[in-house]
């Protein structure tokens, strides 16, 4: 009786010890999948690095001849950057089209669809480097998933990061206005301390608007740009909540 009784612990165990590593499996060939659709390398070239934590979120890292990838056990890509950055810079600059092309290049190798995007690119002459920033788009808004590529003044690739939210929070119904949010704007810009002296130059008419999503909340992106002295002038950006009115991010002085 006992040694049936052992015998049917140890299949038992068996039989979670083979399902785990089952599963152990099915989750490499996941993150694997992402990194596979980018990478020139074959899978072979394909190695396992190790697990971080960011936040309380298990990432995994892999790394191919060129590249390290950051990963999530779903396998949703959260870095790609290059195993050695360039010490030098090199003589030659690439263009802003050369940069935009290349990013768009590598949203189809990333499997997206490059047409679903709007891409802008921006050289940082202190950096010496370029970056593209792409917001995907769901008619005229921007559901909040950006991919970030840095390169070099010459364009060699540097690193990708994503941004993820929830497209669908974009179909909550707005309870303030863009007006509405606007006032927000104007009325804060006012009471600032640090804003207050360029509150008369502050109008509705020159306040620009996008429908955004930034943690996982439907927002307006308010944007203007102002003369804040001595020829300088800066390009200010509030995200309102469209629900609460609260805002929830700024730049400014």
């Amino acid at each position: 009786m006992h040694r049936k009784i052992i015998l049917g612990i140890l299949l038992v165990l068996g039989v979670l010890v083979l399902t785990a590593c089952g599963t152990s499996e099915e989750e490499i060939e996941t993150q694997m999948a992402p990194i596979l659709a980018y990478t020139s390398d074959k899978e072979e070239n394909i190695k396992f690095v190790r697990t971080k934590s960011y936040d309380g979120m298990t990432i995994k890292e892999f790394t191919d001849s060129k590249y390290y990838y950051e990963v999530t056990p779903e396998g949703r890509l959260m870095t790609i950057f290059l195993r050695n950055t360039p010490n030098n810079t090199s003589p030659d600059l690439a263009t802003k089209e050369e940069i935009h092309l290349k990013a768009e290049d590598n949203l189809k190798r990333l499997d997206y669809e490059a047409e679903k995007f709007k891409t802008v690119v921006t050289y940082h002459e202190n950096m010496k480097q370029y970056e593209s920033v792409s917001r995907e788009k769901q008619d005229e808004y921007f559901t909040g998933n950006n991919i970030y590529m840095q390169y070099t003044s010459d364009g060699t690739l540097i690193s990708i990061s994503f941004k993820y939210e929830n497209p669908d929070v974009l179909s909550t119904v707005d309870k303030i206005s863009v007006d509405e949010a606007k006032e927000i704007i104007i009325n804060y810009f006012r009471a600032n301390a640090s804003t207050e002296e360029f509150a008369s130059k502050l109008s509705k008419e020159i306040i620009k608007h996008e429908v955004d999503v930034y943690n996982n909340k439907k927002v307006y992106n308010l944007y203007f740009t102002l003369d804040v002295g001595e020829g300088e002038t800066f390009d200010f950006v509030y995200a309102v909540s469209t629900e609460s009115g609260i805002i929830l991010y700024r730049k400014e002085l």
